[in-house]
């Protein structure tokens, strides 16, 4: 029988990701605000309107990811006594690191590159990939921890393969992107680095900087697909509770006052 369960919420980041990367590029190259081929992602939400649909949807996504990262802190909690030791100490890192990962796009949806405060963007650049190489590394370890009983090798498999790729691109990213910058040197004297041209210095290590920060955050995207079938089993509820009686009841004769509220918790 099928059970969606939270599937629903890795589906749901995909799909905004993917949504995002795509309307930003597609703006910003229409408009001529970034070069076309392979522009760094958040040059691709530098300058409005594209600036707009990308702050928005990563906000959104930045929500959603955090929900994620304590969804599956959960699950794994859930398993209690199932689970090697090791695996609750790496599950609260995991949460860390996850919280850490959307914070990281929080500032980068709403501090661009394009601002006053650059080092704003640049910080949550690196809380993103980082921290966001180290999660899929640490749930890679778990996921094999955790096989077969919960996890499949196929899911391990895919897990492993996408972290190697995110740490061989995170590294590739910033260290030709660095080198980039230091050869930079327009002969036209245009000093927009968002339209980069082949004439310009650096032009090779600049492209494959960019190419790998997106090979490194659609790695990111594909890795949280993963948790899909991990999501199915698992539903969430709010457990709410009073703290002050609403509704006090008043006896007349003795002047005491007791309740008419039911003080268990309420789930919705």
């Amino acid at each position: 029988m099928w059970h969606p369960g939270l599937a629903w919420l890795p589906v749901v980041i995909v799909a905004l990701t993917a949504i995002m990367m795509t309307m930003s590029y597609t703006i910003a190259v229409l408009d001529g605000h970034v070069a076309t081929l392979f522009p760094y992602i958040s040059d691709t939400g530098g300058h409005p309107p594209e600036s707009c649909f990308f702050s928005q949807l990563f906000n959104m996504v930045a929500i959603l990811v955090l929900c994620g990262s304590y969804v599956r802190y959960k699950q794994l909690q859930c398993l209690d006594g199932a689970i090697p030791e090791v695996v609750y100490k790496l599950n609260k890192v995991g949460l860390f690191l996850g919280a850490v990962v959307a914070a990281g796009m929080s500032l980068v949806a709403n501090f661009q590159d394009t601002t006053i405060i650059k080092a704003l963007h640049f910080l949550g650049a690196s809380l993103i990939f980082l921290p966001g190489v180290i999660y899929a590394a640490l749930h890679t370890i778990i996921s094999y921890k955790l096989y077969p009983e919960h996890n499949s090798r196929t899911v391990c498999t895919i897990r492993l393969t996408v972290t190697i790729v995110t740490i061989i691109a995170v590294f590739l990213s910033a260290i030709l992107g660095i080198l980039a910058s230091y050869q930079w040197d327009p002969p036209d004297g245009d000093d927009d680095k968002f339209k980069w041209k082949p004439e310009d210095g650096g032009y090779i290590a600049h492209l494959i900087s960019t190419f790998c920060e997106w090979i490194l955050g659609l790695g990111f995207v594909c890795y949280y697909g993963t948790f899909f079938h991990d999501f199915r089993k698992v539903d969430l509820k709010m457990n709410m509770r009073l703290h002050v009686d609403p509704f006090p009841v008043i006896n007349e004769e003795t002047h005491s006052i007791s309740s008419a509220w039911s003080t268990e918790p309420r789930y919705a």
